[in-house]
């Protein structure tokens, strides 16, 4: 029993911060998900069903964090050696960096695609009565962020 709470749990927060996400104009058509969790079907199918997003797992969930690691490694192994041939002797300011990053994050984008071999997708597949629980549990979950919130300033308030 606590297990399943816990599982429904993490999926009705992952909801809540792909809705803050989705708010902020973000646009959100999948959840990835990597390392040991990946084995978790039963969270794989809970986080599709919640969210009604699809869920994809890596080819190999074990060596995913790996992986990741390594496509960091060469993008900034490429990025490096660019900026060598240009005699490049660093940033001066944020700013240079922020720009920086917007440029080249097509070029870590294009590394992560050459270097992920498709997975499994896992698909929403909540009964219509199953997510007519499923969004009610949502929203006793976001009303008590809100609950939580007022106790919190009303606490501060007693604390002053």
């Amino acid at each position: 029993m606590k297990f399943s709470v816990t599982l429904e749990a993490i999926a009705l927060q992952t909801r809540h911060i792909l809705d803050e996400m989705k708010l902020h104009g973000h646009d959100i058509r999948s959840i990835y998900i990597s390392g040991g969790q990946a084995k978790n079907i039963h969270l794989i199918q809970l986080l599709a069903d919640v969210c009604q997003i699809p869920v994809i797992l890596p080819n190999n969930y074990e060596a995913s964090v790996v992986l990741g690691a390594a496509m960091l490694g060469r993008f900034g192994h490429e990025v490096s050696q660019e900026k060598a041939s240009d005699n490049w002797e660093g940033f001066a300011s944020q700013e240079e960096v922020d720009l920086e990053s917007g440029k080249l994050g097509g070029k870590l984008w294009d590394i992560m695609v050459e270097m992920t071999q498709a997975g499994k997708i896992v698909p929403p597949a909540a009964s219509p009565g199953d997510l007519k629980l499923l969004d009610a549990k949502y929203k006793i979950f976001r009303e008590t962020i809100e609950t939580q919130k007022r106790w919190r300033a009303i606490m501060e308030d007693a604390a002053r």
